[in-house]
């Protein structure tokens, strides 16, 4: 008889030692047929597939209104500074004008700590760009949407400040 034999852990959990399971990089659902013979069938998404995730339908709808959310003020910034949407591209900066400013664009609900604005200013390799982080409020119905420029003093004035001592 040897250790492994002997049924020490539950089934259920993770050995010690063991490998955390992977995550799924994208969710497949599985789609199950709940209601048969009604007016209209109706179906709901079951598990996935790949990890036993549950599909929960209001945080389904709430990633991705946030993820386009975040698109458009993108957009709106790239359009205002007159520069470049790159934000598909995976990189720390989510608005670019060459040779002159990556900035990160991020909307939310409440204003973020100094900390945290500092912490994706840092992100955004040094270079020679300006680099900046956007910040922009949602202020509800009807309200106009505030947006912040928040930059390196030393930088802005390595471009923009007085030549003369």
């Amino acid at each position: 008889m040897t250790l492994d034999d002997l049924d020490l852990f539950d089934p259920g959990e993770p050995r010690p030692g063991a490998a955390p399971p992977r995550k799924c990089r994208r969710h497949t659902y599985d789609l199950r047929h709940i209601e048969p013979g009604a007016e209209f069938d109706t179906f709901t998404l079951g598990p996935c597939v790949h990890c036993g995730r549950p599909y929960v339908a209001a945080v389904s709808r709430r990633s991705r209104n946030n993820r386009s959310r975040g698109n458009r003020d993108e957009l709106a910034v790239a359009r205002l500074l007159g520069g470049s949407k790159v934000g598909e591209l995976g990189l720390p900066w989510d608005v670019e004008i060459p040779g002159y400013l990556r900035a990160q664009a991020k909307k939310l609900a409440d204003w973020p700590s100094v900390n945290e604005i500092v912490r994706w200013l840092d992100a955004i390799p040094a270079g020679p760009e300006l680099r900046a982080v956007t910040l922009a409020d949602t202020p509800g119905p009807g309200g106009r949407t505030r947006r912040l420029i928040v930059m390196d003093l030393a930088e802005y004035a390595r471009w923009h400040g007085r030549t003369d001592p």
